[in-house]
C-alpha cells in the first residue's frame, strides 16, 4: 500500500458514520453476592428481575427501569484479593466508578443518609460545577457516584468539596458564581446543543 493509498484509506474510515449504539448496562464481578444484592436492592432501590447460573457463575439481574431487563448484573467470580487503585483509593482499580443520576439536591441528601445508615464508607460530597455529587463505596469497595446536573458547563475535570448542610439556594448561588468565574463557562443547554453536533445519535428501528 502506497502512502497515498494509506492516506485515502484513513480518510475513508474517518468519514464513515459511527456504529449505531447506545450504552445499556454493566456487570460487576463480586465476592459476596447476597451482601451486594442487599445493598443494591435495599439501599439503592433496584429490583431483582431474574437470577440463575450460567458459565460457572451465579447471576443476579437488577433494574430500575421496566424498559431495561437489567441495568446492573451481579456475577460471582471476583478474586478474593484485588489491589487498590494506585492513584486514588476512592476509585476502583478496574471500574473507576458507577454513576447514578438523581432528581435534585433533596435526593442527594436522602442518598447520603441512606448510605450512612447502611454503614457506607468513603462518603465524599463534591461539587463539579456541572454537577453536585456524592461518592461512596458499595460493600465490595466499588466506587459509586450519585449526581445531580446543574444548569452550567465549565471545563472538566473540576472538583471542590460540597457542603450539603447549606440550603438549596445557597448551594445554587455559590455554584453559579463559581461557574461564572471558571474556564469554559456557558449554560449547560448551550453546551449540549454544541456537543450534539459532534455526536452520532442512536437510531431506534422500532420508532
Amino acid at each position: 500500500m502506497t502512502v497515498a493509498t494509506q492516506a485515502e484509506a484513513t480518510t475513508t474510515e474517518q468519514n464513515e458514520p459511527a456504529v449505531n449504539l447506545k450504552f445499556s448496562h454493566m456487570g460487576l464481578s463480586v465476592k459476596n453476592i447476597p451482601a451486594m444484592e442487599e445493598f443494591y436492592t435495599k439501599v439503592l432501590g433496584f429490583t431483582v428481575t431474574d437470577r440463575g447460573h450460567a458459565g460457572g457463575m451465579q447471576l443476579v439481574f437488577l433494574s430500575r427501569d421496566p424498559l431495561d431487563h437489567h441495568q446492573i448484573v451481579l456475577a460471582t467470580g471476583r478474586p478474593a484479593e484485588l489491589p487498590g487503585n494506585t492513584a486514588n483509593p476512592q476509585f476502583g482499580p478496574s471500574i473507576n466508578q458507577i454513576s447514578f443520576k438523581l432528581g435534585g439536591l433533596s435526593d442527594l441528601r436522602d442518598i447520603q443518609k441512606r448510605l450512612a445508615a447502611a454503614g457506607g464508607d468513603s462518603i465524599f460530597p463534591a461539587n463539579h460545577g456541572i454537577a453536585w455529587s456524592i461518592y461512596a463505596h458499595d460493600p465490595e469497595g466499588n466506587n459509586l457516584e450519585f449526581f445531580v446536573d446543574t444548569d452550567w458547563y465549565i471545563t472538566q475535570p473540576f472538583l471542590i468539596p460540597l457542603d450539603l448542610t447549606q440550603s438549596d439556594d445557597e448551594i445554587f448561588e455559590l455554584t453559579k458564581k463559581l461557574c461564572e468565574e471558571s474556564e469554559g463557562f456557558e449554560p449547560y443547554t448551550q453546551w449540549r446543543d454544541r456537543i450534539a453536533q459532534k455526536m452520532t445519535p442512536f437510531v431506534d428501528p422500532a420508532q
